[in-house]
């Protein structure tokens, strides 16, 4: 057996393993050997698969001079159609690659929930508790009370908190206030969803144009004939 999860960093100058370049090279081929060896053995298990789905005689098989050939029961064809069967139903349930993008309980950089009161006469309405009550009004511009300008921002930056939806609430910016309503009246708008699924939106376009999903399903395939499946590739952001 081969210890593949031995690590050997060379650090410090006191460190002698690459003080000539012999040394470098004999420790090159030693890791290339040990990593060719490790994965033998996988190998010759995918050979075998491979040769159990296709029905093909191993080199291990000989025949008399009396027989061509002998009788291959191909259940390891079977199998493999349904597992693969199976892990594609899966993947593809909802008709589209399976990726998702949720907002974390907290959202960082834009507000979870913020609302807008939509009677007119709330205003002042609120004003005239507030000023029965004496409690303060809600404050707008997204600024709670525990929320204040950092040295060097502006109302501008807080206003950015509201993500993609910044453009469409700017007509009304100076009654948004941030939180859920808590009235029949309010309007709640919730700027880190619409964020994360405008993310969403963008990464299954370019998963559609690069044809992701035909990888996904090769790569499933490979994972239920060989037990490994790997699929790669780059994205823009």
């Amino acid at each position: 057996m081969f210890e593949t999860t031995e690590v050997v960093a060379a650090e410090g100058a006191l460190d002698s393993i690459f003080k000539e370049k012999a040394s470098v090279v004999s420790f090159v081929k030693e890791r290339y050997k040990r990593s060719e060896d490790a994965r033998h053995a996988d190998e010759q298990r995918w050979l075998r698969a491979y040769r159990n789905y296709r029905g093909l005689y191993g080199s291990d098989v000989q025949f008399t001079d009396a027989e061509k050939s002998r009788i291959f029961v191909k259940v390891t064809k079977t199998k493999t159609l349904a597992a693969y069967g199976q892990i594609v139903d899966v993947l593809f349930g909802n008709n589209k690659f399976p990726l998702s993008v949720n907002p974390t309980v907290l959202p960082d950089g834009v507000a979870e929930s913020v609302h807008i009161n939509i009677d007119p006469r709330a205003e002042a309405a609120t004003s005239a508790i507030s000023a029965a009550m004496g409690s303060p009004e809600p404050r707008p511009y997204l600024i709670d009370g525990d929320t204040e300008l950092k040295p060097g921002e502006t109302l501008i930056d807080l206003q950015a908190r509201l993500g993609g939806m910044d453009k469409k609430l700017e007509p009304v910016s100076e009654k948004i206030i941030e939180g859920d309503g808590t009235t029949a009246t309010t309007v709640t708008f919730h700027p880190a969803m619409v964020a994360a699924k405008k993310m969403e939106k963008k990464i299954h376009d370019q998963l559609q144009e690069s044809g992701a999903t035909t990888h996904l399903r090769s790569m499933a395939f490979e994972m239920a004939l060989l037990g490994t499946g790997v699929m790669k590739g780059a994205f823009a952001v």
